[in-house]
């Protein structure tokens, strides 16, 4: 069964588009949904010596205006090397999340989503007791995603978990080629 990535709803058959929030499920929906709000990458998509093909077309889209691209808070304190620092503070962090007598309606600040960080934790790590501090990374950075509202978390990372590649059916949707970021 298809599930929602945005709103969640667990009762999708085969549509093209989530039937409660409109979120695109398929190729052709990506085409007519427009940017996404947001693309977080990864801490291994600091594309510091501009190396990755993939990556520098993804920060010209984001030079474009066609995209924006993010990153979580958890991404600087895990990296490493002035360059790679550098250039993951070029990177927009996250939107705040709505705070009561903090924020101010209209403003910047988003309202957030669920707090998943232990169910993240369970999906990618169901076996680890204590998470290592690269575990814990990891789930923070997808954590920050969700919360915010992100809609493509883009990583080099290769997986054992049956997940879309949501880049491939973005890059087809603004006109790119139709390759996969997560190589």
């Amino acid at each position: 069964m298809l599930a929602c990535v945005r709103c969640g709803n667990a009762d999708i058959k085969d549509a093209p588009r989530c039937p409660d929030c409109g979120c695109p499920l398929t190729l052709s929906a990506w085409k007519d949904f427009g940017p996404p709000r947001g693309l977080t990458l990864d801490t291994g998509c600091v594309n510091a010596r501009d190396g990755d093909s993939h990556l520098s077309q993804l920060e010209l889209w984001a030079a474009e205006g066609k995209l924006t691209l993010q990153r979580a808070n958890a991404m600087l304190s895990e990296l490493s090397g002035d360059k790679r620092v550098a250039k993951a503070r070029l990177l927009a962090p996250h939107p705040r999340v709505f705070t009561w007598n903090e924020s101010v309606w209209g403003g910047p600040d988003v309202l957030a989503g669920p707090d998943l960080e232990d169910e993240i934790g369970m999906l990618l790590f169901p076996t680890s007791k204590p998470l290592t501090s690269n575990q814990w990374h990891d789930v923070q950075h997808l954590r920050q995603h969700v919360r915010t509202g992100g809609e493509v978390f883009v990583t080099r990372n290769r997986t054992t978990h049956p997940a879309p590649r949501y880049s491939t059916a973005y890059t087809s949707a603004i006109g790119g080629t139709d390759r996969s970021i997560n190589t």
